[in-house]
């Protein structure tokens, strides 16, 4: 077998590290919990599988397992481990077993440390039996992570085949020591795009994601691991980051929970990344990934309750408001009309039309906001934004490896040829940024908003390499307000019919995608956002 060092990463082709690389993480996973040939040879990028139901039937998962990954989310399943319901061992066992099936077929993990979860859960149910207490409010609750945060003795590669010889990692990310603090138990890291810059989870090294609903679709990214993760049980409660959407996109198009908060409220620091360190542009974010809207609050609730800024100097000191549940109605505000350059397709408009309409019969007034500030044109300012890196230190990572750039690289103009930016540029920006923000407020206080509500996309899932921009979710990270995704409705053929003429809507190929509200509150205003798009889950009926 080859072996990827540094000093020979360059003197061995790209093709021979990758497959190197997955087949080493592939042989981390015992031999009892490996998909026969019949399951693993229908997993490709074109197949129209769903494989949702395979963890409860191809029968590597126990009754027992099958009922604490399916029957629980994470506040039911910390309750019923405190209450000595299951162990946290027996949890630890049947969340990696489940991720391991998830990972075989939709390829949403990078690397797996199962031995030292179980390792971990069997020393929490010893404090649990000894000292009669939990460890924390995350005692024995598995909770994945996307591949940038580091955990000690476990590589970072983020997607690079430059950064396969890297040695593991010797330090936690801050995020990691909280969570590990908290009881929490880390067993998986999940897959994202090459560069992390793109809503096609997609890199050379682990392959592309596929969308549980079906693998003919994108999952989305850039946390797109964790979204098809999170779809599949095979993990609950999952840790991504985003800067333009990209915890949101695949929630929505997974169809989970999902929330970006206010940048800095979660400890986002010690990330792996390719990018340039000290970048003074949109900041981005950790936040969580759920299968259920309450799960997003209690992550919140109990992360900043354990005090990151003590953890992660980047962290704001802001303490978690508790904010009472709404007892009067809400103001919601809601797109009058779309972008021009980006327009809806048909089960967008029609599952934003049914909320609205559910919403305002529970007695909800909802207000068509007109003239607001300009989507195109801040999506123009942040993507400028996001390529103020004139050295361009992502893809030199790309060409070090001797590989080639993903094609959603290629094809979304991520980057700007030829041009170039000063200190000057950077001045412009900001205050373009500032305009747009203020404009913004303007709205809000206007209209006397408790939130808004939008889709988070033009689309729903669809095939891989279709996405596009993600115009819907970027603006949210260039005002740095907090949102999140709420799944409601699905794609139907029979009603979601194309008479918009839109040449890149079939109705047919996206029957049944998971659709989703997007819900946005004001910055630093996360506990009010959280506190309205509850009562929003709850009228809607969101299945928790």
């Amino acid at each position: 077998m080859v072996s990827t060092t540094l000093s020979n990463v360059q003197q061995v082709s790209w093709e021979i590290i990758a497959e190197e690389k997955r087949l080493q993480c592939y042989q981390q996973i015992p031999p009892e919990w490996r998909l026969p040939s019949h399951y693993t040879d229908r997993v490709t990028d074109t197949s129209v599988w769903d494989v949702r139901d395979v963890p409860r039937t191809c029968g590597i998962l126990s009754t027992r397992e099958v009922e604490i990954t399916e029957n629980f989310d994470a506040v039911a399943l910390v309750a019923a481990i405190r209450e000595c319901k299951f162990t946290s061992e027996e949890v630890a066992i049947a969340f990696c077993k489940r991720a391991a099936v998830a990972g075989q077929l939709t390829r949403c993990l990078t690397e797996t440390f199962f031995d030292d979860a179980i390792a971990r859960a069997k020393d929490l149910d010893k404090y649990l039996e000894t000292t009669k207490k939990v460890k924390g409010p995350l005692h024995g609750l598995p909770i994945s992570l996307k591949d940038s945060f580091n955990v000690t003795g476990v590589q970072t590669t983020v997607g690079y085949v430059s950064f396969v010889g890297n040695p593991p990692k010797t330090t936690n990310s801050p995020l990691v020591d909280l969570l590990l603090d908290l009881g929490a138990v880390l067993y998986v890291k999940t897959n994202l795009p090459q560069t992390q810059m793109s809503p096609e989870s997609m890199n050379n090294v682990f392959g592309r994601v596929l969308n549980p609903h079906n693998l003919s679709w994108g999952p989305g990214g850039s946390s797109g691991g964790e979204g098809a993760l999170v779809s599949m049980r095979g993990s609950i409660l999952g840790v991504g980051t985003d800067v333009a959407g990209s915890i949101r996109i695949p929630s929505l198009s997974c169809g989970v929970f999902g929330f970006k908060p206010t940048s800095s409220r979660v400890p986002y620091g010690g990330q792996g990344s390719g990018g340039r360190k000290g970048n003074p542009g949109i900041q981005a974010c950790a936040g969580p990934l759920a299968t259920s809207f309450r799960d997003l609050r209690f992550f919140m609730e109990t992360v900043i309750g354990g005090s990151p800024w003590n953890y992660d100097v980047t962290a704001l000191a802001i303490p978690w408001r508790k904010i009472n549940h709404h007892e009067r109605p809400l103001v919601l505000g809601c797109l009058s009309e779309e972008d021009p350059a980006y327009p809806f397709h048909p089960p967008v408009i029609r599952a934003l039309n049914s909320a609205v309409q559910t919403l305002q019969q529970a007695g909800h007034t909802v207000k068509k906001l007109q003239k607001v500030p300009s989507i195109s044109d801040a999506v123009t300012i942040a993507f400028q934004m996001f390529n103020l890196d004139t050295e361009n230190t992502a893809m030199q990572h790309v060409v070090a490896g001797g590989e080639s750039p993903i094609q959603s690289l290629e094809t979304s103009n991520m980057t700007f040829p030829g041009q170039t930016f000063t200190l000057d540029s950077l001045f412009a920006m900001n205050q373009a940024r500032n305009k747009f923000m203020e404009d913004w407020q303007k709205v809000w206080l206007d209209n006397e908003l408790d939130a808004i509500i939008m889709p988070g996309h033009r689309k729903t899932a669809g095939p891989h390499e279709s996405y596009g921009h993600p115009p819907y979710t970027l603006i949210w990270n260039f005002a740095d307000s907090p949102a999140c995704i709420i799944p409601y409705e699905k794609a139907d053929a029979s009603r979601d019919i194309n008479d918009r003429g839109l040449a890149d809507y079939n109705a047919e190929i996206v029957h049944g995608a998971p659709c989703a509200i997007q819900v946005v509150g004001r910055r630093y205003q996360d506990e009010e956002l959280l506190s309205a798009a509850e009562e929003i889950a709850s009228v809607l009926k969101v299945k928790q």
